[in-house]
């Protein structure tokens, strides 16, 4: 026996349509917080990973079971990920500066530290079954709030603003040369 299916009521439609906009303005400005400082701390990262103790920490880990680099990438991801979700609530709650001082420090830190183990042990990772199959669900629901993120206008704005912050940073760092 089917239940009747039951249209959405219309006293939540425009709780709806505020979460959506605050969904939209939080990936964009996370997406624009990893676009502007991703591509900042790539020389480091490789700089780093030239270093002797961090191609031996890498072999390390690459040579870890697969639920050890698991374990290995957890712990900072257990920190991290809930200091970003407590900045943006600092920030929203009237500290601004001090979320968004946070939020830096604590994305300066993933990119360092869980970015880096996870493509270290990608391939260990790679060989649990419920992790892959998570992974590719991940990946392919990032895909779709990124495409539907990407339609907005919102969105195509925040893309010229952080394209001109860029370019500026770009030409900032080539006049110093």
């Amino acid at each position: 026996m089917t239940q009747p299916t039951r249209s959405p009521s219309p006293f939540l439609a425009p709780f709806r349509v505020i979460a959506r906009i605050v969904v939209t303005i939080g990936v964009v400005i996370y997406t624009a917080l990893d676009e502007l400082l991703f591509p900042l701390f790539r020389p480091a990262i490789h700089w780093l990973g030239r270093l002797q103790l961090f191609q031996l920490l890498a072999k390390a880990i690459r040579g870890l079971s697969p639920y050890a680099v698991l374990a290995l990438l957890i712990v900072p991801f257990i920190v991290l990920e809930p200091a970003k979700l407590f900045a943006i609530y600092w920030g929203a709650v009237g500290h601004p500066l001090q979320g968004v001082i946070l939020l830096l420090v604590a994305q300066v830190a993933s990119i360092l530290t869980c970015d880096r183990i996870f493509h270290v042990g990608y391939a260990p990772l790679m060989r649990i079954g419920w992790f892959n199959q998570l992974m590719i669900w991940v990946i392919h629901l990032r895909d779709l709030a990124l495409g539907w993120a990407k339609s907005t206008g919102v969105w195509k704005a925040s893309a010229v603003f952080v394209r001109g912050i860029r370019d500026w940073f770009r030409g900032l760092l080539a006049s110093m040369r």
